[in-house]
């Protein structure tokens, strides 16, 4: 058959039409389809490195035209404010980036939707991958029904930016130096298995610098590694209490971990403790908690990086007279 003649150009363009108008259809289904986080080929959080599993808390952001991912919004929200430039550099992120696009999933769809158009709980009895609290909805009234059944305080896009960049510093000492009396008695069990509390080390005669961190996360990993530096210029003044957040986090993996950042030995290294952090309410694992001779909490920290000034500067709130 001559493959040239007029029946088979007929034919060859006809077919060509058909694969064009599916094509185009399928287009159409496609992109009409809810967006839906995470990808199939980016199993892991952009910030912590987690494997992205729970897919109801997870959150994504387009900068510069690439897509990162996350497990959990409050780990979104870090790389969001590093990214806008409202908190220092941290891992991950890059200088002069531009956010293209903030999207969470959401709890009561299986949707992602605009982080502007989306409501939000925090601090409810559902823990998110992270334990940052932040729970997405695209309904006002699932959120307001979820919080009723669940606690926490309802808000939108801006207010969860503003509560999560505020971190509590100089707090009212009066006010929880008796609520935290307790607390401090709960017993840590060292690396070695041997038991310590707070209210044991400040029996010492030195104020605590109670720092929570996980052996994955690169914030923590940063500051320990600026708080490392700055300790030889308070060594004397402050004990340093290391906890773990992550039950999953081992003393082989912790003993690694601090191997790798050279930590000081004469730190106070304490393994994971569900119930002190419970007691202390802590949501996330870059918790900073510094308490004065008195048992006072003079300085809260609860996510992002500090320098090494930082560092001196909390010493310094924790033995003023």
């Amino acid at each position: 058959m001559d493959d040239g003649s007029p029946a088979m150009k007929r034919r060859h363009l006809l077919a060509t039409a058909l694969a064009t108008a599916a094509a185009g259809a399928a287009y159409i289904v496609y992109t009409s389809l809810p967006q839906t986080i995470p990808r199939l080929d980016t199993p892991t959080c952009s910030y912590c490195g987690m494997k992205i599993e729970r897919t109801q808390f997870a959150a994504q952001l387009t900068v510069d035209g690439k897509q990162l991912f996350y497990d959990d919004v409050g780990c979104m929200l870090i790389h969001y404010l590093s990214f806008t430039g409202r908190i220092e550099p941290v891992k991950g992120t890059w200088p002069a980036a531009r956010v293209e696009k903030v999207l969470v999933n959401c709890y009561d769809v299986d949707e992602a939707v605009e982080a502007s158009s989306a409501w939000f709980v925090k601090g409810s009895d559902v823990n998110t991958p992270m334990r940052h609290g932040y729970i997405a909805f695209k309904s006002m009234t699932s959120a307001i029904e979820f919080a009723k059944s669940h606690g926490g305080d309802v808000f939108g896009w801006d207010k969860a930016v503003e509560t999560f960049l505020k971190p509590v510093e100089r707090v009212d000492v009066h006010k929880h130096a008796g609520e935290y009396s307790s607390v401090f008695s709960i017993e840590l069990k060292l690396l070695d298995g041997k038991p310590t509390s707070v209210s044991q080390l400040l029996r010492m005669g030195k104020p605590v610098l109670l720092v929570f961190f996980a052996t994955w996360c690169p914030t923590c990993s940063r500051n320990i590694t600026t708080l490392g530096n700055a300790y030889p210029r308070f060594q004397s003044k402050a004990t340093v209490l290391l906890t773990g957040f992550d039950p999953a986090d081992t003393p082989a993996k912790i003993q690694r971990f601090l191997e790798q950042h050279n930590a000081p030995r004469d730190w106070i290294v304490a393994q994971p403790s569900l119930e002190l952090i419970v007691a202390l309410r802590v949501v996330v694992q870059e918790t900073i908690i510094a308490i004065n001779t008195d048992g006072e909490v003079v300085y809260e920290k609860r996510f992002g990086t500090l320098t090494e000034d930082d560092w001196l500067r909390i010493v310094g709130l924790m033995t003023e007279s």
